[in-house]
């Protein structure tokens, strides 16, 4: 499903019963709101399509997701958002022996992890799992590395290396953290959150349908595309965020149709 056209397009939605939203660049960036998003969503509503919030962000904890959003004017309930962290939780938890954890995370997203089940101070772990650690210290990378040398398996939230907080401004993100763990012990991380399958999987069980019957919106080739384009799933490139029109003619990962803003994609129901 690359670069469709408007009939194609219109025909696709048909079969659409929910929306994956990415976040920041596409609902709003950092801490200010687009003047359409309300409308936009509202216009789901009205349609008849349910609609998950996914973020990579894991440096929050699923109530700091529903409190922005709300300060933003935008409704959410626990259901209706999906974090890489929470993806996390949902992996380790099909593993074996999941509870034992070393855990660097925020003390909210710590929480998150303990009212899971999870102890995540583990002595003796049997995973080292980094999400966004805004507290993350040397002593912090230096217990992740020496468990990690042991041949403790080394999992990561997601793979971004840059935060976007506004136009050309950007925070070291988790893929700058794994990278300092992985400089010292030569070991990779395994990444959870978006494009990774582990997420596709965890929205696909949160929603409760097909691959066939969601679309995903975003502003980034390198996640939201990709995670469409590589798993067939119908997407939309919105233009309001990271990515610039300029960059499809180099990005391998092509979005099946390109919009302005997300409130655009009412005009193809």
């Amino acid at each position: 499903m690359i670069n469709l056209n408007e009939h194609q397009i219109r025909e696709k939605l048909k079969n659409i019963e929910a929306f994956v939203l990415d976040q920041d660049g596409t609902l709003y960036l950092e801490y200010q709101p687009f003047s359409w998003t309300v409308e936009f969503l509202e216009g789901l509503q009205e349609r008849g399509i349910q609609y998950l919030f996914l973020s990579n962000n894991s440096s929050k904890s699923v109530k700091e997701h529903i409190k922005k959003l709300s300060n933003l004017n935008i409704k959410a309930n626990a259901e209706q958002i999906l974090s890489s962290g929470e993806a996390t939780i949902e992996y380790l938890k099909s593993l074996k022996s999941w509870q034992d954890i070393y855990l660097l995370a925020t003390p909210e997203v710590e929480k998150d992890f303990q009212n899971s089940g999870f102890n995540i101070d583990a002595e003796k772990p049997k995973y080292v799992v980094l999400a966004y650690d805004l507290t993350f210290t040397f002593k912090k990378l230096d217990r992740a590395a020496r468990y990690v040398r042991r041949g403790v398996p080394f999992i990561a939230t997601h793979a971004d290396n840059n935060w976007m907080i506004g136009p050309n401004d950007f925070r070291p993100d988790v893929g700058a953290l794994a990278a300092a763990i992985t400089a010292t012990t030569k070991v990779e991380a395994k990444f959870i959150g978006k494009p990774n399958m582990e997420m596709v999987n965890a929205f696909l069980r949160r929603l409760g349908v097909s691959k066939e019957k969601v679309a995903i919106m975003g502003d980034r080739l390198d996640t939201d595309i990709r995670m469409g384009h590589e798993n067939d799933i119908l997407n939309f490139l919105v233009l309001s965020g990271k990515t610039k029109a300029h960059e499809l003619e180099s990005s391998p990962y092509q979005p099946s149709f390109v919009i302005e803003k997300s409130i655009d994609i009412l005009n193809y129901f």
